[in-house]
């Protein structure tokens, strides 16, 4: 074995240290202990007669699984390459590669409109919503 750093060592430095990462760390941090002290509590409740607090001592730990789920997620997912911002940046690459693509997208987009006048109606509304109106245009 050798004993030099791996080389997807730097990915993962920023992975886990970045700032966003940070943060969630220190919410799993807060958020898992006080799902065990919830858990705890109503574990003592249960106890004491009221047979509800069962269900909640259940809840709880499933509670801590979700936010752990949570957190994992977060912290390995880009988000560059989620929601709008990844959207985004899909099509500019796709278009700037394969301008075919395009094209084949807008001629399925048109037969589509053409066998269903409602979807045309709606992507014209559409189309509305997206253009900047007179109003917002900062006068």
């Amino acid at each position: 074995m050798t004993g030099g750093p791996s080389a997807g060592s730097g990915r993962s430095r920023t992975l886990w240290f970045d700032r966003r990462a940070v943060v969630a760390h220190g919410v799993l941090a807060v958020w898992v202990p006080g799902c065990i002290v919830a858990c705890w509590w109503q574990v003592g409740v249960a106890l004491s007669g009221d047979s509800l607090g069962w269900v909640y001592s259940i809840m709880w730990p499933c509670f801590a699984v979700f936010g752990t789920v949570f957190w994992w997620h977060f912290v390995h997912d880009d988000p560059a390459t989620l929601g709008r911002r990844g959207l985004r940046r899909l099509q500019q690459s796709g278009e700037a590669a394969d301008p075919e693509a395009r094209a084949r997208r807008e001629r399925v987009l048109a037969d589509a409109e053409a066998a269903d006048p409602d979807l045309a109606a709606y992507n014209r509304y559409l189309a509305s919503l997206a253009r900047p109106s007179p109003r917002n245009s900062g006068d």
